[in-house]
């Protein structure tokens, strides 16, 4: 857990800077995962309609939008300290990444949703006590 501090701080008062630090670190590592850290590869291949329809066909994007799901959670999970919180981080960001993937959604959409999740995690550490 990367904040103890800052966690106990927010559930003990509700302490509004401590809860800033934790969303803060939240979107650092949103940002570093779904930018520089998530790669060419999954970036391409996490989509079903990719480039050449194979990853269709073979149930690779399944893994590729899987695992970079996966690398969202870990760090979720890490920030935060809650093993729950990581696995609903887990099945948000793929079901929030696989929308847009099928044009649904934007990317605009996609990244305020994915913002919106972290605000949800420091508001339910903060409920808990």
């Amino acid at each position: 857990m990367f904040f103890p501090e800052q966690i106990e701080l927010l559930q003990s008062s509700g302490n509004l800077g401590a809860g800033l630090q934790i969303l803060f670190a939240l979107i650092i590592a949103h940002v570093l995962f779904d930018y520089p850290l998530q790669g060419d590869f999954l970036a391409k291949y996490k989509n079903r309609h990719s480039e050449g329809g194979e990853t269709t066909t073979t149930g690779l994007w399944i893994h590729c939008l899987t695992a970079h799901s996966l690398m969202h959670a870990g760090a979720v999970w890490a920030i935060t300290g809650s093993f729950i919180i990581g696995l609903i981080e887990l099945v948000l960001h793929w079901i929030i990444d696989f929308v847009k993937c099928e044009g649904i959604t934007n990317i605009h959409t996609d990244q305020a949703l994915h913002i919106l999740c972290r605000i949800g995690y420091v508001i339910a550490l903060a409920q808990l006590n």
